[in-house]
């Protein structure tokens, strides 16, 4: 509960102004008042404890009990910072400290000023709305305050200054008898010299408006004159001002005034006041002071930098003196200073009239804070949104893809523009604003404007100078990028959504951004993605010139939109002006980061950097922002490259031979027809697709119609995967009886559990030269070729054009699926395949369409095919007058397998939702590099968890295995002790990156020091002549 009994003062770190006199009027009139002074300054706390009363530092243990349980506080002036504990349940008394005629406050003109007013305005303004009581001497201020502050009338206590009203008489912190000090005579004069702050640079203030002391002390001494110099707080470092204290100190007729001292104490003192443009003039004449020379020798620069509310000349007194001349002149004739009275109290009565000798102001002010009812107002926020990469963002990411489509534009176009500028001009378009951007921050003094922000124009002419383009060329550029803008804006639709709830619930909402685009490029940016959005203020650095990088374009909305907020709050992706910038000013800051290529991203873009691929390594990032599974990403990203592009190909291709429908084999067809299908749907392509079940077990010997074919027995065919006795027989195609019929000499074969390289080529050899053997595998042949016939006939149409998708590959499995088709066939048919590459070209029937040359090894792709819930098909059966495949089922990647299924479609509407230059081009430059990147960086992370685990047995009947395996501990002891260790990896480098930490430095240790010396020590041995001559005799014999 708050005390309204207990007061606590303060005016900044100094014991002064309107705070300080009621303070000691309220300890010696109201006893009911318990008043304590605050500060952070201890030697202003001692001074005041040493006069008799309360005073705390701001951080004391005391005075954080006090703030708890005060009830008003009495300051002069609208306060940078108030007490956390004070909780918006203290009354804030504000006494001000000067009457005027320049603007202040909210309308002050000094950027220094504007920028700490403003600030403490955007955090504090509802309490300054709700709690503030504002001290107000007249009509004419309380008008200008309630202008100046936004005071409603409620607000304002209506009396005169504390510091004029109180008798001196009664109260003195130091020895007032100045003239003694001094050491001049009773008669002399005594003069106030207080001059205001200026706007503008200070360094040589002292000494412009005192330019010859000497001078001036000749007429102050001969016309008996003590003049005071009180400068202003922050000038009273004034080089010129120091010297001549140190110099003059000792004079007579000057003093240099101590401001620790309070210069109102001794106002009853002064005859003359020389004044300027400070309210001070105002303080003087409610004081008595009759005499003044208003000494404006900088009056036009003065006003150039300020505006006054009022008229100066009109709303002061006394005669000018315009130069430091005429000032000595009417000091000279001070006796003969005429004085104005009626205008002395016209001006008195416009500035004081609340202060009336007939009442007692101080206990009006004391009453009126006393019965003030805090408001409970709800002021309301104000939001503010940045607009690029915050409310809209491009399709490129970063800003310089738009360059990259305007060189990507003009390379398809016929124009005179330089080679080299076409082929550079993303550099030089970045150079141009660089310098653009450079020249604006260097050239103040030489522009005819104080505009910071640049112009789209100057950059395009900067340009066209350097590159010597004519006015067509130079608009063609301009033009491009204008395009180029329009074209790859799209909304950012988490933030979008934020500003939408904010409207719908009829917030205030702004949109601001730093931008060097035209207003009506920016509003046809934002109609595109949404024409509400051109209906907000939209506040442009283009526009208005200033910042907000500079915070000048935060001050600028706050003068435009007469700031009457609770709290801004402002939402932007830079982290310097959409978050430390406002967070200074006291906006509440909302960042958010900003989305970068990552390192996948950046290769692929680096690599063929050009607009097309910033859409698609975007469409990777902005997945990237909405989709945090490493596995979804590894699927979109990485996946999507080894396929997309080129099944994308086929679908082209088959439509241009007029294929009607296209047939996917299992097992590898069953990835390659769900991305067919859904390219086909987004694409809107006429064809259809069939999946069908073959294999190489299936189709190969069932194939054979009147010989073997050689390709069964060789290294690529039948026997490439024996690894025992049972494999040997499922190679064979014969059960064990017919084995010992048939190769009665391997018999002994049969004991071995696993077979060494000599007895594979056995097998391989004795098959070959066997023609038992042949004739029971055409019988067989003969027997199955019937049910796969069958199933052709089945699922195949042979009425129309067709073709099979492939992937890679020799090809001889579909040289016997062409046979088997001509062979059901009455006429000869061409059986077309299509392939991302294969080894064999079109032979006969079989007619081959390649997509590329590339040689890099696409084994790789198996792992991925075989990642399926089923075997390969080992053959059909009949169900019901229908043939069927056999279909085995197998353990897998279930993640993986779901994540294919699910992520893979969008990315092909997303990818082809995008529209390209050159799609096709883009389509082969991420193929290659997708396929370059597996062989380059085979320890990335993504492949690395993803891949690496994959099981696939490429070679016929070998069993599955890990495409990259961990290296155990055991592994590595047994290489580091010398001996041979078979990994059993497809890579070694991404079997180690799977490794335990240990493995991975075991490897390098053997690397750095085992490999090189047992090469040294071998080369040593070789090398020696007794071992050399040994092995020539060997050679001999």
């Amino acid at each position: 509960m708050r005390n309204k009994k207990i007061w606590i003062f303060n005016a900044t770190n100094d014991f002064v102004g309107n705070p300080k006199w009621l303070f000691i009027y309220v300890n010696k009139f109201r006893k009911d008042i318990d008043t304590y002074w605050m500060c952070d300054d201890i030697n202003v706390v001692n001074h005041i404890r040493e006069l008799g009363y309360n005073a705390e530092l701001y951080n004391s243990e005391k005075a954080e009990k006090i703030k708890s349980v005060a009830g008003v506080f009495v300051v002069h002036q609208a306060k940078e910072h108030f007490p956390v504990k004070f909780k918006n349940e203290v009354v804030i008394l504000n006494l001000w400290h000067g009457v005027g005629i320049k603007p202040i406050e909210r309308f002050v003109d000094s950027p220094g000023i504007k920028y700490r007013t403003y600030k403490k305005y955007i955090r504090y303004n509802e309490i300054y709305h709700n709690n503030q009581l504002f001290l107000a001497t007249s009509p004419l201020m309380e008008n200008h305050f309630s202008k100046m502050l936004n005071l409603d009338e409620n607000q304002i206590v209506r009396s005169g200054y504390p510091a004029n009203m109180f008798n001196k008489d009664t109260f003195s912190s130091f020895d007032h008898d100045i003239k003694k000090y001094k050491g001049v005579n009773p008669e002399t004069k005594i003069a106030l010299y207080a001059p205001t702050f200026r706007d503008y640079e200070m360094d040589n203030f002292f000494g412009e408006a005192i330019p010859n002391m000497d001078e001036l002390l000749k007429i102050l001494e001969k016309n008996n004159i003590l003049l005071i110099v009180k400068m202003h707080y922050l000038v009273k470092n004034d080089v010129n001002y120091l010297a001549a204290e140190k110099l003059y100190a000792n004079h007579p007729n000057i003093l240099f005034w101590d401001n620790n001292k309070d210069i109102y104490e001794i106002f009853d003192q002064i005859d003359i006041g020389i004044i300027d443009y400070s309210s001070i003039y105002y303080d003087l004449l409610a004081s008595g002071v009759k005499k003044f020379v208003r000494y404006i020798y900088d009056y036009n620069k003065y006003i150039e930098n300020r505006t006054l509310v009022y008229d100066y000349k009109e709303m002061t007194s006394g005669p000018i003196a315009s130069n430091f001349d005429e000032l000595l002149e009417v000091l000279d004739k001070v006796n003969s200073i005429a004085l104005d009275e009626k205008k002395n109290d016209k001006i008195l009565n416009e500035f004081w009239e609340y202060d009336q000798e007939n009442e007692n102001g101080f206990e009006k002010i004391i009453d009126a804070a006393l019965n003030f009812n805090i408001k409970k107002e709800q002021l309301p926020k104000l939001y503010s949104f940045d607009i690029f990469d915050t409310i809209i963002q491009r399709k490129t990411l970063r800003p310089d893809g738009i360059f990259f489509y305007i060189k990507d534009k003009l390379l398809r176009m016929n124009t005179d523009l330089p080679f080299y500028l076409i082929q550079n001009y993303a550099r030089v378009r970045i150079q141009a604003e660089n310098y653009v951007r450079d020249y604006y921050k260097k050239s103040e003094f030489i522009r005819d404007e104080e505009r910071l922000e640049i112009r789209f124009i100057d950059i395009i002419e900067r340009i066209k100078n350097i590159h010597e383009l004519t006015d067509k060329q130079a608009q063609l550029l301009y033009d491009l990028e204008i395009e180029a803008e329009l074209e790859n804006v799209e909304a950012k639709n988490d933030k979008i959504k934020i500003l939408y709830d904010l409207l719908d619930k009829d917030q205030d909402v702004i949109l601001v951004s730093d931008m060097y685009l035209p207003k009506e490029v920016i509003l046809k940016m934002l109609n595109k993605v949404d024409s509400k959005l051109t209906e907000l203020p939209l506040y442009l650095s283009s526009e208005i010139g200033n910042q907000k990088s500079t915070s000048l374009l935060y001050l600028d909305i706050f003068e435009d939109l007469n700031y009457d907020y609770s709290e801004w709050i402002h939402y932007g992706d830079n982290r310097h002006a959409d978050y430390n910038i406002p967070k200074k000013l006291n906006i509440k800051p909302i960042h958010h980061g900003l989305t970068k290529f990552n390192g996948y991203e950046n290769h692929i873009l680096n690599r063929n950097k050009n607009y097309d691929t910033f859409l698609l390594t975007t469409q990777m990032a902005r997945f990237r922002e909405n989709d945090k599974s490493r596995l979804n990403y590894y699927v979109y990203s990485y996946i999507s490259s080894y396929f997309v592009p080129y099944v994308s190909w086929s679908i082209k291709k088959a439509i241009k031979e007029n294929i009607t429908t296209l047939y996917f084999i299992s097992r590898d067809g069953e990835l390659l027809k769900k991305i067919a299908d859904e390219i086909i749907s987004v694409k809107g392509y006429k064809i259809k697709t069939k999946y069908i079940y073959g294999s190489r077990k299936a189709w190969r010997i069932p194939s054979f119609i009147d010989n073997v074919d050689k390709e069964f027995f060789s290294p690529f065919g039948n026997f490439t995967g024996l690894t025992n006795f049972d494999s040997a027989l499922n190679a064979l195609h014969i059960n064990e009886t017919e084995f010992d019929e048939v190769f009665p000499q391997l018999k002994h074969i049969k004991s071995f559990s696993e077979f060494d390289k000599n007895t594979k080529e056995l097998i391989r050899l004795s098959a070959q030269n066997n023609n038992k053997y042949k004739n029971l595998l055409l019988e067989k042949a003969k027997e199955e070729r019937k049910i796969v016939n069958e199933y052709l006939i089945q699922e195949i149409d042979f009425s129309e054009k067709f073709a099979f998708v492939e992937y890679w590959g020799r090809g001889y499995t579909q040289d016997c699926l062409d046979r088997l088709l001509n062979n059901i066939s009455d006429e000869s048919i061409n059986t077309t395949f299509f392939y991302a590459r294969s080894i064999y070209p079109t032979v006969g029937t079989a007619v081959r369409y390649n997509y590329t040359s590339k040689m890099t090894s696409l084994i790789f792709i198996e792992s991925i095919f075989a990642n399926i819930p089923y075997q390969s098909v080992p053959g059909y059966r009949k169900n019901n007058n229908l043939v069927e495949p056999i279909i085995n089922f197998k353990s897998y990647d279930k993640k993986l397998y779901n994540a294919m299924d699910e992520v893979l479609p969008l990315f092909i509407q997303q990818f082809y939702d995008n529209n390209y230059i050159d799609e096709d081009e883009l389509e082969r430059n991420f193929y290659d590099f997708g396929i370059d990147y597996f062989k380059n960086t085979p320890e990335d992370s993504f492949i690395v968890q993803f891949f690496a685990p994959l099981k696939d047995s490429v070679i016929l009947y070998e069993p599955e295995k890990e495409y990259a395996p961990a290296i155990s501990y055991k592994m590595a002891s047994q290489k580091l002790l010398g001996k041979k260790v078979p990994l059993k990896t497809k890579n070694k480098r991404m079997s180690l990156k799977r490794s335990p930490e240990g493995v991975q430095k075991a490897y390098k240790f053997y690397n750095k020091y085992l490999k090189n010396r047992k090469s040294k020590v071998k080369n040593k041995f070789s090398n020696n002549k007794v071992i050399k001559t040994i092995k020539r005799i060997k050679f001999l014999k």
